[in-house]
C-alpha cells in the first residue's frame, strides 16, 4: 500500500483551475482499482490518496500523468506501506 501525499507548490485558487482534470485522474484511478480512497486536507494544503495493488515504479507513472503534477501545481511524497492487519471490509489495503 502506498501513501501518496500532496502538497500544494502554488496557491489554492491556481491549483483549483485543474481541480476538474484531477479529479478525472483520480476517477480514472480509482476506477481501474489503484485508488481506492482520496481526500483533501484540513486546512486546504495539499491532499492525500491511498493506492493498493500496485507497484512503486507504477505509482511515479501515476503521479506524472496527474494534471496538478503536470500543470507545476502539486507534488507528491510516496510512503509504502505493508499492511500487517486490516478492519474487516479493508482488506485491499493488503494488497
Amino acid at each position: 500500500m502506498f501513501l501518496l501525499l500532496g502538497r500544494y507548490l502554488k496557491p489554492v485558487d491556481e491549483v483549483e483551475v485543474h481541480l476538474e482534470a484531477h479529479r478525472g485522474w483520480v476517477r480514472a484511478n480509482a476506477e481501474a482499482g489503484r485508488i481506492i480512497a482520496a481526500g483533501r486536507e484540513e486546512p486546504l494544503r495539499g491532499g492525500v490518496l491511498v493506492a493498493t495493488g500496485v507497484t512503486r515504479e507504477q505509482v511515479d507513472e501515476m503521479i506524472a500523468a496527474d494534471p496538478y503534477v503536470t500543470e507545476g501545481v502539486a507534488e507528491y511524497d510516496v510512503r509504502e506501506y505493508h499492511v500487517v492487519l486490516a478492519a474487516p471490509g479493508a482488506e485491499a489495503l493488503q494488497a
